[in-house]
């Protein structure tokens, strides 16, 4: 954990560095981005929509249809043998502009878990329980333009990188908990409402691509 909490530092540091060697703002326009590491990481998918002024950017993305199994299933639900799948993902953010790239938001967001057992993963009798998640958090967004300098259609394509950290204040589970019997271990289970970011934290890092308009 201290080494990931390491790099998350590092990656802060980096973006900030960059960030404040641009320039302070630029005219409003909105940009549809979609995610990278959803589609190769969780199996699922991820939209947002941006629009930013001179000084604030207004934001809301939703993710849909993501798993979390295998090595991404990590602690206690991994000796539980549990499957996450997640419907939804979905909240609003607000922003200040550090930069022109950069930019610092405040982050509502909304998850639904589905827990299966790893081995039977959305069979209908194999649901063990479905529970929804309330984050609140901030992100830090890091904007580049590889081709800004072009005169062409190009010259709108965007890459946005972000480290969130998105702190769960509450949960559809009585005291944050479910207490089952778990088929496989042949026990009774304590199952901990679910962190949405790495390893079952609330740090989330991604990258997205998109176009501004």
């Amino acid at each position: 954990m201290k080494k990931v909490q390491s790099m998350m530092m590092g990656l802060v540091l980096l973006l900030l560095t960059s960030g404040l060697m641009a320039q302070k703002t630029d005219g409003n326009h909105f940009s549809l981005l979609f995610g990278v590491i959803q589609p190769l990481l969780l199996e699922g998918w991820n939209v947002e929509v941006d629009y930013r002024t001179p000084k604030l950017v207004f934001n809301y993305s939703h993710g849909w249809s993501l798993d979390l199994r295998d090595s991404r299933v990590v602690g206690d639900a991994k000796d539980q043998h549990l499957f996450f799948h997640i419907p939804y993902s979905t909240g609003f953010g607000l922003g200040y502009r550090l930069t022109k790239v950069l930019d610092l938001r405040f982050e509502a967001k909304w998850h639904k878990f589905r827990l299966y057992y790893e081995d039977e993963a959305f069979a209908p009798d194999e649901l063990i329980a479905e529970y929804r998640t309330t984050t609140l958090g901030f992100g830090l967004y890091y904007l580049y333009r590889p081709f800004r300098n072009k005169e062409n259609a190009l010259k709108r394509i965007s890459l946005l990188s972000s480290l969130r950290y998105w702190h769960r204040v509450s949960s559809s589970l009585e005291k944050d908990q479910l207490i089952y019997r778990n088929r496989i271990t042949g026990q009774q289970e304590v199952h901990e409402a679910a962190n949405i970011g790495i390893a079952n934290t609330p740090w989330i890092v991604n990258l997205s691509i998109g176009y501004a308009f």
